[in-house]
C-alpha cells in the first residue's frame, strides 16, 4: 500500500482546472460568458510623443494576442494555452498560469489609431499609442506585430 501525503495546493489546482475546462465546454456552446483566468503584469509610460504599454506575455504565441482600441481604452487579451505531451503522466507542481486573459486600459489622453504600433519581441508585448490632438471615439484593431 502507497502512502500519498495529502497536498491542498495540488488538489486545488486539479479544481481549478477541471472548472476552467467546464467552463470552456460552456464558453464555446454559448452558454456561459469566459472570464479572464490569468492577469498579466503591464507597465504604461508615457512620452512627449505617445503612451508605451508593456505587457508580460511570455508562453503567449502572437497568434493568441488580441489588441483593441475601443473609444478611449486599450484592450489586451489573448490565451496561453495548457502545454500538452502525451509523455507526461502525472504534474508534480503548476506554478504557471494558463488560460484566457483580458486587460482593459483607459487612455491618459487622445491618441491617434492611425498610426498605433506593437511589436512583440521575448514574451514582451509593446504597444505604442501616440497622442493625437483629435478625438478619435470608435473601436480600431490592431494588427501589426513585428
Amino acid at each position: 500500500m502507497t502512502l500519498n501525503r495529502w497536498d491542498p495546493l495540488r488538489d486545488l489546482l486539479n479544481f481549478q482546472e477541471k472548472m476552467s475546462r467546464l467552463l470552456d465546454a460552456a464558453g464555446e456552446e454559448g452558454t456561459c460568458k469566459r472570464t479572464a483566468c490569468w492577469c498579466p503584469n503591464v507597465d504604461i509610460l508615457e512620452t512627449s510623443d505617445g503612451y508605451l504599454f508593456r505587457a508580460e506575455l511570455p508562453g503567449v504565441g502572437r497568434e493568441n494576442i488580441s489588441i483593441e482600441v475601443r473609444g478611449n481604452h486599450l484592450v489586451l487579451s489573448g490565451e496561453r494555452p495548457i502545454e500538452s505531451d502525451p509523455k507526461i503522466t502525472a504534474y508534480r507542481s503548476i506554478e504557471r498560469v494558463h488560460g484566457f486573459f483580458e486587460r482593459s486600459f483607459q487612455l491618459p489622453g487622445k491618441v491617434d489609431v492611425e498610426k498605433a504600433e506593437a511589436r512583440y519581441v521575448d514574451g514582451v508585448l509593446e504597444v505604442f499609442l501616440p497622442k493625437s490632438q483629435e478625438e478619435r471615439n470608435r473601436s480600431v484593431n490592431v494588427v501589426y506585430l513585428r
